[in-house]
């Protein structure tokens, strides 16, 4: 066997979104909120295939509150207070962000419903952000944690980064007229005291401070070029203060030092691995590979540190690993979080190896599968 034949074995995504789409029974999306269903079969799905050692594993699927806290009948008391009148559902309408803080809580930005899940799966509990009388989210999108376990949530339509304490009060709304236009994504610094919000209409990078909340600098214009963007979506920083960029509609993303100053770029517009169609959410490993969601392709393509392509892994359907127009994604604790918009659900991976690959399959242009391919392979739209 050749050495091209032996990656295509390893990395081809044909058979991997066979198994997918064999496996889409096993899942359907609720048909009501809250109504509890059958557990789900237990599902061993990896990528890559056996023999190949396998470094993603499919966990499991959280659909909203009910698969985290049990649902219970307001008494006569929550009737009085008015506690159970709520107008969202306790169900994901449109995940798109994800963070986790230092209690292992997993926050989910909900665009549609316009508020944000707290869920507590240790504890088995769910509370809110953005119900109360502080702040109203009009259109939550990105999400991170800071280490005071600050909770920062980027606000598309309302036009505003909100700052929560761990316990869900607001401490600080940035955004002064027309300073933001459409921010959708957020990253700290917590080294450096820094807040960066991607301004996806604004074509730019806002870096706030964390004490005062005033603007800093902006990163960026307008542009095709070096340190230019199309629609950035999101970002993320490395252990050393570098940015990650998805710039969105310059499919590619963009990397910067800890100066503001552009280092590298990776990515180009088409069908084939390696490429991208509609970069959105964005997270790196303990080992610096680069996790990039293409929300049109439904997939995750995995890149080291040099910018090679490792491994891919997903495809369009709604069964576990199957993916309808994925978003944001967070990785802890060897822990993949996705937001899988459209199947109203975050799905879980898992990291099982994560050792250095020392001769990765190269994403070179004309490599890999193309969009016709998984078509015909059910691995695409």
């Amino acid at each position: 066997m050749t050495k091209r034949d032996k990656m295509n074995n390893i990395w081809r995504p044909g058979t991997v979104a066979l198994l997918v789409l064999a496996l889409c029974p096993f899942f359907a999306i609720p048909s009501a909120a809250g109504k509890k269903e059958d557990p789900p079969k237990k599902v061993d799905l990896v990528w890559p295939l056996p023999p190949e050692k396998p470094r993603v594993r499919w966990e499991a699927v959280i659909r909203g509150a009910f698969d985290v806290e049990p649902m219970k009948k307001a008494n006569f008391l929550d009737r009085v207070a008015g506690i159970e009148k709520r107008d969202f559902k306790p169900s994901f309408l449109k995940p798109y962000g994800i963070a986790t803080d230092s209690k292992h809580r997993i926050y989910v930005t909900d665009s549609a419903q316009g508020i944000v899940f707290v869920l507590d799966r240790e504890q088995h509990k769910v509370s809110y952000l953005g119900v109360t009388l502080q702040v109203h989210l009009r259109g939550p999108l990105g999400i991170t944690v800071d280490r005071k376990d600050r909770v920062w949530v980027a606000d598309a339509v309302g036009q505003h980064v909100y700052a929560f304490d761990s316990e869900g009060n607001l401490l600080m709304a940035l955004g002064k007229v027309d300073e933001m236009v459409n921010p959708t994504g957020v990253a700290v610094d917590d080294a450096r005291n820094r807040l960066y919000v991607t301004d996806s209409k604004g074509h730019c990078v806002l870096v706030y401070s964390l004490d005062t909340g005033e603007l800093v600098t902006r990163i960026g214009k307008r542009g095709s070029g070096d340190g230019e963007f199309n629609f950035p979506t999101n970002i993320v920083l490395d252990q050393n203060g570098r940015l990650y960029v998805s710039d969105t509609m310059n499919f590619r993303v963009q990397i910067f030092d800890p100066d503001y100053k552009f280092v590298d770029s990776f990515g180009q517009q088409g069908v084939r691995w390696g490429q991208f169609s509609k970069a959105k959410g964005i997270a790196l490993d303990d080992q610096g590979n680069i996790y990039v969601v293409d929300s049109d392709f439904c997939n995750i393509q995995v890149f080291d540190a040099k910018k090679r392509l490792l491994l891919f892994f997903g495809g369009y359907g709604t069964g576990p690993g199957g993916m309808w127009l994925p978003a944001g994604m967070h990785i802890s604790d060897h822990t993949i979080y996705v937001a899988d918009q459209n199947n109203r659900r975050i799905q879980i991976f898992k990291i099982v190896n994560n050792d250095v690959v020392e001769e990765p399959p190269v994403a070179v242009p004309g490599g890999g599968n193309s969009h016709e391919e998984q078509k015909d392979s059910g691995a695409s739209r």
